[in-house]
């Protein structure tokens, strides 16, 4: 089996507790978004379900093998994370370093192909960033980071993509590009993805299904339709959330 599964997940840092006994099941096809209040452990289960950190309690399986049980390899080849930020600890090129994506599918001393470079110039153009391959990541502007960081993963090319905020950092045309081409690939390539995001419109623009953190340990995971209701998201954000109708779809507002 594929995705990604969690059974009676326990996660807990500085005293809070993220999640308790969570049961959840990350399905090829599917886009989950994960909501909550500043604080509420966003990124921490996002770690944790990446093999980061351990949970408290419960496992994790992908693609039907426990997580632990999975070498770190095979673990990059079947699921990639997108950080909340991107650092650069040693100097690289654009082109170096949306070519770590290919790092878990090449063996050890192996040098990328000239596949390997066809792909990854292409997916650089598919996110705006051709011309600047022999650029320093350095000089990049913060959105152009975010448009390489999402191009190299998209370039390890995993089975599940969990998503730490991936529209930081960009304009509104890139929010919106971004995630089409994120959801559009790795649908395509029968994968799954969660991601984090403050933007209920976006949330709702992109995602089947969502996993709601409400920052006492209690969650609500349930198809996107049955999680969007007033009274879920004033519980969630501890504050009124009103819902309009434009152009055939439900915007959210602050109250």
């Amino acid at each position: 089996m594929s995705g990604l599964s969690v059974h009676g997940l326990t996660v807990t840092v500085g005293g809070l507790t993220v999640c308790r006994e969570l049961e959840l099941s990350l399905q090829p096809g599917q886009c989950w978004g994960l909501l909550g209040p500043n604080g509420a452990g966003k990124t921490t289960l996002l770690h944790t379900l990446a093999g980061l950190r351990p949970p408290q309690a419960g496992e994790i399986r992908l693609a039907g093998t426990p997580l632990k049980a999975l070498s770190r390899r095979r673990r990059a080849q079947l699921l990639g994370l997108l950080p909340q930020d991107s650092k650069d600890p040693l100097p690289a090129t654009v082109l170096e370093t949306a070519l770590i994506g290919r790092h878990p599918h090449l063996h050890a001393w192996q040098w990328e192909s000239a596949a390997d470079l066809e792909t990854v110039r292409a997916i650089l153009a598919a996110v705006e960033l051709a011309g600047l391959e022999q650029r320093p990541v350095d000089t990049l502007s913060g959105g152009e980071r975010r448009r390489l960081a999402i191009a190299t993963l998209l370039a390890q090319a995993p089975q599940v993509y969990l998503l730490d905020e991936p529209a930081n950092h960009l304009d509104l045309r890139h929010q919106i590009s971004l995630l089409e081409l994120l959801r559009d690939r790795a649908l395509a390539a029968g994968g799954a993805l969660m991601m984090s995001l403050h933007d209920l419109n976006l949330a709702a623009r992109f995602c089947d299904h969502l996993l709601l953190l409400f920052g006492d340990g209690d969650s609500l995971a349930a198809p996107a339709a049955e999680a969007l209701t007033p009274a879920n998201l004033q519980r969630l954000y501890r504050h009124p959330v009103l819902v309009i109708e434009a152009d055939g779809r439900q915007v959210f507002i602050p109250g």
